[in-house]
């Protein structure tokens, strides 16, 4: 049988060789030993040499992951995404002939047809001309091409005042705001718009602004494309846009994991090679949860059909109208989940070469039992990337302002005519020679994609940020160290070498 005793140190003897010495009683002498004890453990002092923050607080890396955003295999790989979403894009909206302008909830149908007439009949009449026959049936693109040719003949006539100018083109910018805009373009304007409100919301400190411009662009614009008929675009086009983000963003993904983890810079082929091998299990990843939300609303819209418009079986579905606010409970933890969890859905296929199902279950299971981790990395993913942007859109303007204003000090013709930072509505310039109408054409061509860089940029911060976001998920959920992803020769879904 064994007891334990107190254990005392050579510095807190004293009361034990104190008690011995003057012949007290053994119990007296060891109540006196630990009553030197617990004063000299009340005044011991413990020293610390120093604490690796690093270590200890780990968000740094998302802003740290901003910094990576910005190398140049990234930022090739953003822009060709972009130039390929733009390509679709624009053949989709030239071949269908859509007009979604009115369904961005910017403006009405009726308000739209009432500007759009007005802007037509102010082109006809424009310059001191007299309104055509038949002006009153044009569209805005005829009416376009009218004031342009008007222009031009202007032009050529004599010279020109700044109040003419100025009247064609408040005329011209009149006829832009009013001109049709097929699904894509309304749909990349009101992305545009949504995320300039995020980073003035940033900006001004109002977090409410902020989350406003995310749910804008999560969750409204895709109810506003399907509200307003464009099946056929959300679909095939959502396709597009999926697997772009897969392959594009999965290399990203993993350029990222690899630096973090083993600070080396794989190459743009060795990356879309990776994610390209696993292209199913991104877009089992991605679509899976949008598949399950779709699969239970075409559900309760069949059961509604049946059982609520036949008589006697609407009885029917009344008494089962309980199981269908199962399914709608269903299809609204798993949509406000899917768009929570999105950042990291890429991320965890290309880090531990799981499935997409596993990738969506671990993604899932790191939002509930850590919510307010993933809240707090989730904001300060969005602030990261605010950050990020206003930084490239510094650059990026003083890049093409800087460039405008050095080369065309000593150019005395048009060839320079619109150059700098991008406006909104770029006036067509007339009354120059061939070659500086050319030359003017390609400066434009070139700080398109100069610009549209920038836009790449968000996919690489956005990629880059998350997959960050997700190893440190991870840590704090499992207790896995963010430097441990999959190799070749591990088990799938775990850093254990096969044997």
């Amino acid at each position: 049988m064994s007891t334990n005793s107190p254990v005392f140190t050579p510095s807190n003897n004293q009361g034990l060789v104190r008690g011995l010495v003057q012949g007290l009683p053994l119990n007296q002498t060891l109540v006196s030993a630990l009553r030197a004890t617990i004063v000299g453990m009340r005044e011991q002092r413990t020293i610390v040499d120093g604490v690796d923050f690093g270590k200890v607080f780990q968000f740094q890396h998302l802003f740290g992951a901003i910094g990576s955003s910005m190398q140049p295999g990234r930022m090739i790989l953003g822009l060709c995404m972009v130039l390929i979403l733009f390509a679709g894009g624009r053949i989709w909206d030239s071949v269908s002939g859509d007009d979604a302008r009115a369904y961005m909830g910017t403006v009405s149908v009726e308000e739209l047809s009432q500007a759009r007439s007005l802007a037509i009949a102010k082109s006809a009449t424009a310059l001191s001309n007299d309104a055509p026959e038949g002006s009153e049936h044009w569209t805005v693109a005829v009416a376009q091409a009218n004031l342009l040719e008007a222009w031009e003949d202007y032009l050529f006539e004599g010279d020109v005042n700044a109040l003419e100018r100025a009247e064609f083109e408040d005329i011209y910018a009149s006829l832009e705001k009013v001109r049709t805009q097929g699904p894509f373009e309304a749909s990349a304007l009101f992305i545009a718009s949504s995320w300039n409100s995020i980073v003035d919301g940033a900006l001004h400190f109002e977090p409410v602004q902020m989350w406003q411009g995310v749910v804008a662009i999560v969750w409204e614009l895709p109810q506003l494309i399907w509200n307003a008929g464009f099946h056929w675009f959300i679909t095939l086009y959502g396709l597009l846009f999926v697997y772009v983000l897969c392959i594009g963003g999965g290399a990203i993904s993993r350029m990222q994991a690899v630096q973090h983890a083993r600070g080396q810079r794989i190459s743009i082929p060795e990356a879309l090679e990776f994610s390209t091998s696993r292209w199913r299990s991104l877009f089992e990843a991605v679509l899976g949860p949008a598949m399950v939300v779709a699969f239970f609303s075409v559900l309760l819209m069949v059961l509604g059909l049946v059982l609520l418009n036949v008589p006697w079986l609407n009885i029917v579905g009344g008494l089962l109208y309980g199981i269908f606010l199962v399914c709608g409970l269903v299809i609204s933890l798993v949509a406000v989940g899917y768009c929570v969890c999105f950042p990291i859905l890429i991320p965890s296929v290309v880090i531990e070469h799981c499935s997409g199902s596993e990738a969506v279950q671990r993604s899932f299971a790191y939002l509930v039992s850590k919510t307010l981790y993933f809240i707090g990395y989730l904001a300060l993913l969005i602030i990261a990337m605010v950050f990020g942007y206003i930084v490239v859109r510094l650059i990026t303007n003083l890049t093409l302002d800087a460039t405008a204003g050095l080369v065309g000090a000593w150019t005395f013709n048009q060839s320079l005519v619109g150059a700098g930072s991008m406006p909104e509505h770029a006036i067509p310039t007339f009354g120059g020679a061939w070659y500086e109408t050319s030359a003017s054409w390609f400066v434009t061509f070139w700080e398109t994609i100069v610009h549209d860089f920038m836009i790449g940029w968000i996919c690489s911060g956005f990629f880059s940020v998350s997959t960050t976001m997700y190893l440190l998920m991870r840590k704090n959920c499992d207790g896995q160290d963010t430097r441990d992803i999959w190799w070749h020769g591990v088990e799938q879904g775990t850093a254990i070498p096969r044997d």
